[in-house]
């Protein structure tokens, strides 16, 4: 590398990312007392406590007798019942969005169970006496990933899903040795990084993974602090293969496949014939290979691949991974007018109480 880490990880992400694994292994061996009887699942998120929602539908898409939604728009669905398993999910518990969609879940009575570090979240549920499931605070709730995404299959399963907390846990010792790989020198998330470096990523990934391009793009937007983009085969082979067959914007960007070995045939010939056409268009692209046996391993080996890259290229950049000054700005903008009503009532709020005294 060409800058020693910590000088520029002074918040030390690094040990918040090597965690993953051991934050997901917690999550899955905690039991849990819920009964729930539903007929379809809604996981309601923003950012990095949603993610884990995603890899969750994404591993579970093709043994699920019912839908899995992942839900980040305010506004539930109106088919959101009392037969619905609502899933909130909030790191700090203080999310606008996740707050309302926690609010409408309750009105309409469905099967509330909760993952949070505290917040008003924690204070709500508490409040209405609905399922929490605690975990840590004091980390970037993008790192919370383990955490929330082992806390949902522990949910899943206690319910009566699919056992995905039970192939979680068989998956562990796999996944921590694929951590001391992309720990190594010689990583190959390292040598991502440096083919990465100086350009736009665009992520692909095979239809049985997109979770896992989201990621990607989320972790190297916050951590790394550049612009990323993602999508998905077979759907790039209808519009987006034809932006990448001319124009000079493509120079300035990088486009990496995320390619599933082990996925079925159909999957493995739209990806390659994706790959061959863009490389007739004079174009070189990153194809990193994803190994495992089942979508949920491949889906969580490609998520730690993409973090240790973000990580990577923030060093090579010499940014602050943990730093997001931006996007806490942008939420104190979001709280500015309610701050401002707050503060016109409280002035009118005195001013009627000295007009009082001086009557």
């Amino acid at each position: 590398m060409q800058n020693e880490p910590s000088e520029f990880d002074p918040n030390d992400m690094h040990r918040e990312i090597y965690a993953f694994v051991d934050n997901l292994s917690e999550a899955v061996e905690g039991d849990l007392d819920i009964k729930a009887d539903f007929d379809r699942i809604v996981i309601c998120g923003m950012g990095g406590s949603a993610i884990g929602g995603d890899v969750i539908a994404d591993s579970l898409y093709p043994t699920m007798n019912f839908p899995i939604t992942v839900q980040r728009f305010p506004e539930l669905p109106r088919w959101v019942n009392g037969s619905t398993l609502v899933i909130v999910s909030s790191h700090s518990g203080n999310t606008k969005e996740t707050l309302s969609m926690y609010d409408q879940a309750v009105q309409r009575g469905s099967t509330v169970v909760v993952i949070t570090s505290g917040g008003k979240l924690l204070e709500k549920a508490r409040g209405d006496g609905k399922c929490i499931v605690e975990i840590p605070a004091g980390i970037q709730p993008r790192s919370a990933l383990g955490h929330i995404l082992g806390s949902m299959a522990n949910i899943i399963e206690t319910v009566g899903g699919p056992r995905c907390k039970t192939d979680i846990k068989k998956l562990i010792p796999k996944l921590l040795k694929f951590r001391s790989k992309l720990e190594s020198d010689r990583s190959v998330a390292r040598t991502a990084a440096k083919d990465i470096f100086g350009k736009a990523p665009v992520i692909y990934s095979t239809s049985g993974i997109p979770s896992a391009a989201i990621r990607w793009k989320t972790q190297i937007n916050e951590n790394s602090k550049m612009m990323a983009f993602a999508g998905s085969i077979p759907e790039f082979n209808h519009n987006e293969v034809a932006g990448w067959s001319e124009g000079g914007a493509r120079n300035r960007c990088i486009l990496v496949f995320l390619y599933e070995e082990n996925a079925n045939r159909t999957v493995r010939k739209l990806s390659d014939a994706a790959i061959k056409a863009v490389v007739s268009y004079g174009i070189r692209p990153k194809v990193i290979k994803i190994r495992g046996r089942t979508i949920l391993e491949r889906c969580l080996r490609a998520c730690m691949f993409g973090d240790y890259v973000s990580l990577y290229l923030a060093y090579l950049r010499g940014v602050d991974p943990s730093e997001v000054k931006t996007i806490k700005d942008f939420k104190l903008r979001l709280e500015e007018p309610t701050r401002r009503k707050q503060g016109i009532k409280s002035w009118k709020s005195k001013k009627d109480k000295a007009n009082k005294e001086e009557d």
